[in-house]
């Protein structure tokens, strides 16, 4: 086979999903055996490629087990490739990219995350196209770890899943996309771009994280548990609007804060951030000693908890509050 030496060399990790799935006896998609990097046209003349199997999961049961392998992975081979493409389950895609921001800092390198919404067996597979067109991207210029999807280059840590059918299923609305896929990859200025770094990494987590989303008229009785919940050691709330809370919330967040466990406010509306103080209703909670969850999404917000509290849970507020990957402003 004709070779470039000039052509990037580029690792696929394959984490199973819809982009490698067949049908199963009963008609159901299952983690399949597909070799998907043979067909999808011309794709070993834009790189180098070379292919590592991590698992082959549903997205759905992916765990923070796994994204420890995929960082480990790139943490031993990240001299070896210029860059890194991870074939991924669209469910929690988005999880798995925020992880990898902050498990993964400083490589300077690209890491693309994409995957599917059918699979490589049905008619009009969108499969092809992202996965090419992700290679492409990761022999480009950037530095971060971004989804490839549909014709869309997102901010891994900035965005969120919000089509269940479409072939762009993807979007980023508090930052722009870092670039557009069409007849050529181009990308955007506010991309962060290769970079000569000194890449560290991060294995250590702690999940014990609980996720209350206030419901207006809904009971408020499961939040009184998280405080002598040994399993439970941070909490996220989501908040109305600017991150308001409901009063009779305010005695349980006292209590697990007194249990020093931290808990982080976020808005659930997808523009726009969490301030706190601007009514009573938010004030009150940040009095208690909530913090605000600034303009994290849900994704990034949960997995910056489990890095935080698993970097030194004495230390939360430092390294949680500690700009990675442009995730928050």
């Amino acid at each position: 086979m004709w070779y470039d030496i000039n052509m990037k060399k580029i690792l696929i990790l394959d984490t199973g999903g819809t982009i490698s799935q067949e049908r199963g006896s009963e008609g159901a998609l299952v983690p399949g055996i597909a070799d998907i990097i043979e067909i999808v046209p011309r794709l070993s003349e834009i790189a180098d490629i070379s292919y590592k199997l991590i698992t082959r999961v549903d997205s759905t049961n992916m765990t923070q087990d796994i994204r420890v392998a995929i960082t480990k992975e790139i943490e031993s081979r990240h001299m070896d490739f210029d860059g890194f493409v991870i074939t991924h389950g669209t469910d929690t895609m988005v999880d798995t990219a925020c992880a990898l921001n902050y498990m993964i800092q400083d490589l300077g390198k690209p890491i693309v995350l994409t995957g599917a919404q059918l699979p490589m067996f049905a008619p009009g597979p969108d499969g092809l196209n992202n996965l090419y067109y992700s290679v492409k991207t990761a022999t480009d210029d950037i530095g971060e770890v971004v989804i490839c999807f549909g014709d869309r280059i997102l901010r891994g840590n900035r965005s969120i899943k919000e089509n269940v059918h479409g072939f762009n299923a993807f979007n980023s609305p508090r930052t722009p996309f870092i670039g557009n896929l069409g007849i050529d990859v181009k990308l955007n200025e506010n991309r962060i771009k290769r970079f000569n770094g000194i890449p560290k990494f991060f294995t250590n987590y702690n999940s014990g994280i609980a996720v209350y989303t206030q419901v207006s008229g809904g009971t408020t009785d499961i939040l009184k548990y998280y405080a002598n919940e040994p399993s439970v050691t941070g909490v996220i709330i989501q908040g109305f609007g600017t991150g308001n809370t409901q009063h009779r919330l305010i005695k349980d967040i006292k209590k697990i804060i007194d249990c020093g466990k931290p808990i982080v406010i976020i808005t659930i509306c997808l523009e726009g951030n969490t301030i706190l103080g601007q009514y009573q209703t938010g004030l009150l909670a940040e009095k208690s000693g909530a913090l605000p969850g600034k303009d994290l999404s849900i994704h990034a917000a949960t997995q910056k908890m489990i890095y935080a509290l698993g970097r030194n849970p004495k230390d939360f507020n430092k390294y949680f509050y500690q700009e990675i990957g442009r995730d928050m402003i």
